[in-house]
């Protein structure tokens, strides 16, 4: 009992660090800060609370001191969310929004299942799984921005293309933080077995592998936000630029890698706000309507339809 009660108090100090939904956006989510400006009023409130969720899902294993903290994090963090009145104003926040918009379980336990993968999967062994794991972490917040955006049911395989294809960026971007942590996200079957310590201390030929792995998979985005695109013709016009801008901000810091012709090893790619405004102004003109085609690409779905689809 006092274990368990010193596991609580721990987990209850972890929440504890999360100020409210909108200064944790502006603090750790600057690009869908951007974005979120151009948000109908409430959407945006809303959207920060659900980035907020996510947020601490994610802080509550990367910044625990040990594998069986986060763990236990997790485990609390299960049973607040199937209490009524958790005594947490962040979760209960959260409940709120899942109850005002019928956001569903299997997105949630997805999403969780996804930050528990990281506590036992080091390496990822081939495509099928990388995409699991980003549909997992990602697709699954896709889902859930769904009803907040007001996008109809069509919308949905669309938006878990745009968390697929920013997860997909987000491990193309951070190969070498994530070798430090002791994780490889891009496939075994791309790197033909190569460990964090070769990406941390790699020579010229395994650096050369580690870049063609990262174009690989930057490559592999490129095909979910193209679908994503299509589906921004779904989303209410206010809300619908405001995720046209999510998708070509987030899409640049690939483009910014490959012009920085793959430097994994030089530090984080970083997009400034004179950058993000001169990829907006190129394309000031261009009308989401416009998208080519409306029919979703089932096939990109093939390796994590089985995760959210009951009679896939």
């Amino acid at each position: 009992m006092a274990s368990a009660e010193l596991g609580y108090d721990e987990f209850v100090d972890a929440i504890g660090e999360f100020a409210d939904a909108q200064t944790t956006l502006v603090q750790h989510g600057k690009t869908f800060r951007f974005a979120q400006r151009m948000l109908a009023r409430q959407t945006a409130t809303d959207a920060a609370k659900l980035y907020q969720f996510c947020r601490i899902c994610d802080d509550l294993v990367d910044e625990a001191p040990d594998t069986d903290t986060a763990i236990a994090r997790l485990t609390q963090l299960k049973s607040s969310l199937s209490q009524s009145n958790c005594g947490l104003p962040s979760i209960q926040s959260f409940q709120q929004l899942k109850a005002d918009y019928g956001i569903c379980d299997i997105a949630i336990t997805g999403l969780l299942d996804g930050m528990a993968s990281d506590l036992t999967e080091t390496t990822k062994a081939d495509e099928n799984e990388l995409l699991q794991y980003c549909f997992r972490v990602a697709g699954t917040v896709g889902l859930m921005m769904c009803p907040i955006l007001q996008a109809p049911r069509t919308a949905e395989a669309f938006a878990i293309d745009l968390g697929v294809a920013m997860q997909l960026t987000n491990i193309s971007r951070d190969i070498l933080e994530d070798a430090h942590k002791g994780r490889i996200y891009l496939p075994q079957t791309w790197l033909g077995g190569l460990s964090p310590k070769h990406i941390i201390y790699s020579s010229p030929t395994q650096k050369l592998v580690i870049q063609q792995a990262q174009q690989r998979c930057l490559t592999l985005a490129e095909k979910y936000y193209c679908s994503a695109e299509i589906g921004l013709k779904a989303i209410p016009s206010r809300n619908r630029y405001a995720m046209f801008c999510a998708l070509h901000l987030y899409r640049e810091i690939g483009v910014e890698i490959a012009r920085q012709n793959y430097a994994f090893d030089d530090g984080r790619v970083v997009i400034s706000n004179r950058h993000k405004l001169g990829v907006l102004l190129k394309r000031a003109f261009y009308n989401p309507l416009n998208s080519y085609g409306d029919v979703h690409q089932a096939e990109l779905h093939n390796s994590f339809k089985h995760l959210y689809q009951s009679d896939a």
